[in-house]
């Protein structure tokens, strides 16, 4: 689509300076922009290609706006998946998101996605549109101003800016202010409302002919000192050193030099459940997953005596990502933390040493340091290599004496595990997989093994059920050359399901996966163990998410079997758009041993046992 500059005239580059990229046609005649032209202009310059929004008439200028644009507006059923479509864009993008409601009652919409985003560290944008400034204080419909619900008090404790702009002369500060934290260093997220009114005003003073300027923001300084410490104290030495890795190392460019690092120096890798995805876990120096559904080698190697130095890379060693806060991860090791997240890391642990560095100028630096073909490095690869024989002895995945136990007693729904894994061999490498909370998390991340492209995505913090199904729909439109597959319960689609009719709307190609046990499954498994509560409360109605597919132009199939889900697959990859896969499974015990373990173990620590 062209953009409402090029219909004008057509633009040349007059100059790309440092920090700048100027855009604009000597001699052409100004023409007058409003203040939303000056929003979505500013979005574009940026790289912002969707926004996903829920349509109302506080936001008309804006979408107008949009509709001249080289932005794609997505429209969503509710604020709430928009702000998780915004929420799965950026992570895929490597941008940020933005989504636009009304205010009032679509802000209200959008609080949880800004604390998942929050939770998550996302930066995301959430724009508004508020009632007229000539409107307030006299009991105006869906006021959310400070005279109405005051909204940008309730909002601002989930984000890093929240403005509400009223005047025309200062509205293109306060859209700098509102972007200047969104980026993958400063993780911010951003409220800014914008009274319809405003929207529609003409750009004030000499603004409305200034050709757009887009900052190149750079923000990648690296603790050099600190770093070469690392080197010389620790990975030039012939110590087992082994790395925990988290979310913030969850993405391609960063996967690929952890990689590199890991080949370069044989250091075993094991990755949280919100770093899955940023290590290839079928590799030789893959421990698996520690923490939430943890690997055996992973966790039986960092908690044990071998180890002498933990390197934690983009991890806030948070309840699951320590196995509740295991004393063991520490123990006798050094625990070295490397981070960029400004916030405060490791509050449970105190590292024997903390950097506070770019993860990927930090990792680039190490990789730098020292040649390839160094003799010192490869007599100290050489001793690493005798400890990851015996690292490699220990099994990856736990075994799992529940799935004999019920097929022996005539289980006849598939087991989880053989599911995903299925699955996992007809995708290609590189597909991104987006994963919703219920007991088919802890299946996933514990029988998918990610490719390490930065190719598994999970809201990990806050969790919200059917966070997936719309976050995935974001995901698949940052990155349409990769294939997609959402998997989610029948819980989650209770909750967000109606958002697959978003993908139909707009063909995006993509796999919904849905794994049906009839049950919040995380909780019913429990119910049928005699533990937590009764099963009218954990069992579901066993809906036909089949035909709720159809209903909403979805493709569709049903599986329950193996060979059933083989034919579904492969109908999904032929198929031009959105495809709905209904998988009946039954509720085994998931394999989360060690965090179970670990529960007790923190109970009993905690009671001076």
């Amino acid at each position: 689509m062209e953009s409402h500059a090029e219909k004008l005239y057509t633009p040349v580059a007059l100059a790309t300076a440092d920090g700048i990229r100027v855009i604009a046609t000597p001699g052409a005649k100004a023409v007058e922009r409003s203040n939303a032209d000056v929003i979505i202009q500013g979005l574009e310059a940026r790289g912002i290609q969707y926004i996903f929004l829920v349509p109302g008439k506080l936001v008309y200028p804006l979408i107008k706006s949009i509709e001249h644009s080289g932005i794609t507006g997505i429209v969503g059923a509710h604020e709430t998946a928009c702000g998780f479509m915004a929420d799965g864009y950026a992570r895929a993008s490597r941008k940020f998101g933005v989504c636009l409601g009304i205010s009032g009652p679509g802000t209200m919409n959008f609080l949880p996605a800004m604390a998942a985003a929050q939770a998550d560290k996302i930066p995301v944008l959430y724009l508004a549109g508020g009632i007229a400034t000539y409107h307030e204080a006299q009991g105006a419909f869906q006021d959310g101003s400070n005279s109405g619900i005051d909204e940008l008090t309730i909002v601002k404790p989930l984000l890093s800016a929240a403005i509400e702009v009223k005047n025309n002369l200062t509205l293109q500060h306060e859209l700098r202010r509102s972007l200047s934290c969104l980026n993958t260093q400063r993780k911010g997220r951003a409220y800014l409302s914008v009274p319809v009114d405003m929207q529609k005003k003409a750009v004030a003073g000499n603004h409305a002919a200034d050709p757009q300027r887009t900052p190149q923001c750079r923000e990648a300084a690296i603790d050099q000192q600190g770093l070469d410490q690392v080197l010389d104290d620790y990975l030039l030495r012939g110590l087992k050193v082994a790395c925990l890795v988290g979310n913030r190392m969850n993405n391609p460019q960063d996967a690929e030099l952890l990689l590199r690092l890991a080949e370069k120096y044989r250091l075993p890798v094991a990755t949280t459940l919100s770093g899955k995805g940023a290590f290839p876990e079928g590799h030789e120096l893959a421990l698996g997953l520690y923490g939430f559904a943890g690997h055996t080698r992973a966790v039986e190697t960092i908690n044990g005596d071998d180890v002498d130095v933990l390197l934690v890379l983009g991890c806030d060693l948070s309840q699951r990502d320590s196995l509740n806060w295991n004393p063991r991860l520490h123990g006798t090791k050094t625990l070295v933390v490397i981070d960029e997240d400004f916030d405060k890391v490791s509050s449970h642990y105190q590292p024997d040493m903390q950097i506070f560095s770019s993860l990927t100028g930090g990792v680039q630096h190490l990789l730098d340091a020292v040649g390839d073909d160094d003799a010192h490095l490869a007599a100290i690869k050489a001793l690493r290599d005798g400890w990851l024989d015996q690292v490699r002895q220990l099994p990856l995945e736990q075994q799992q004496p529940d799935l004999q136990a019920r097929q022996a007693a005539g289980e006849a729904n598939m087991y989880p595990g053989d599911v995903i894994k299925r699955i996992r061999s007809r995708m290609d490498e590189d597909t991104n997989v987006v994963v919703d909370s219920g007991a088919h998390r802890i299946f996933m991340a514990h029988h998918w093994l990610a490719s390490g492209r930065g190719d598994y995505h999970t809201s990990s913090s806050l969790a919200p059920m059917g966070w997936a199904i719309c976050a995935g729909i974001g995901i698949k439109l940052a990155a349409p050359h990769r294939d997609c597959v959402v998997v989610t319960g029948d819980g989650c689609m209770l909750m967000h399901g109606i958002e697959i009719q978003t993908a139909a709307r707009y063909q995006v190609k993509m796999t919904f996966v849905v794994m049906n046990n009839s049950a919040h499954g995380a909780m019913h498994i429990d119910t049928l163990q005699n533990r937590g509560v009764s099963a009218d409360y954990t069992a579901l109605p066993s809906h036909d998410w089949k035909s709720f597919a159809n209903s909403l132009g979805v493709a569709s199939a049903k599986a329950a079997t193996l060979e059933e889900l083989d034919e579904a697959l492969a109908a999904a990859a032929e198929y031009e758009g959105p495809f709905l896969i209904e998988v009946i499974v039954g509720n085994h015990v998931a394999p989360n041993r060690y965090y179970a373990e670990s529960i007790v173990e923190y109970e009993q620590r905690i009671k001076g046992l």
